[in-house]
């Protein structure tokens, strides 16, 4: 009896903390467990270290704030960090995040490129993100992509 109610205290605490009271932030994890080594950079680092070929050489941990989210089912969403950001989409489609995750910082773990959008693209995703009637421009875009294979968000 002593012995259950030791791990229902071990269970709450540990929960505690996963909910950050007590002064940790709480995470939202998606895809594959984020790696916990490696060094994590902002988005802009990650950009001015792009190759010739504007492609990184395999993963990178990236955080900054993410600002909008495909209002759709959450298939894609834009990591800000200063002036630069990138669309991250999700491996093999793999996962999708919460809809409602915008203005949260999160930590992204995939391949980052850069890519050229074409007008339906671009008209896809401000729909997607709820802006039926936007007016995108007829020439193409050029924008960073990120790939993820994990995402943490960190909750408000």
């Amino acid at each position: 009896m002593k012995l259950m109610s030791i791990a229902k205290v071990v269970l709450f605490s540990s929960s505690l903390i996963g909910a950050g009271l007590y002064g940790q932030p709480a995470y939202q994890s998606f895809g594959a467990e984020m790696p916990e080594g490696g060094e994590t950079v902002s988005l802009s680092q990650a950009i001015a270290s792009l190759g010739e070929n504007d492609v990184a050489k395999g993963s990178v941990k990236i955080e900054g704030k993410i600002t909008e989210v495909c209002q759709a089912k959450g298939c894609w969403m834009v990591l800000v960090d200063g002036d630069k950001y990138a669309r991250v989409t999700f491996k093999d489609y793999g996962f999708f995040v919460p809809t409602e995750t915008s203005m949260q910082d999160g930590t992204i773990f995939g391949e980052l490129s850069k890519t050229v959008l074409t007008k339906e693209q671009l008209q896809h995703y401000a729909e997607d993100a709820g802006r039926e009637h936007a007016k995108v421009s007829d020439d193409p875009l050029e924008e960073y992509w990120l790939v993820a294979s994990a995402v943490s968000i960190k909750t408000k």
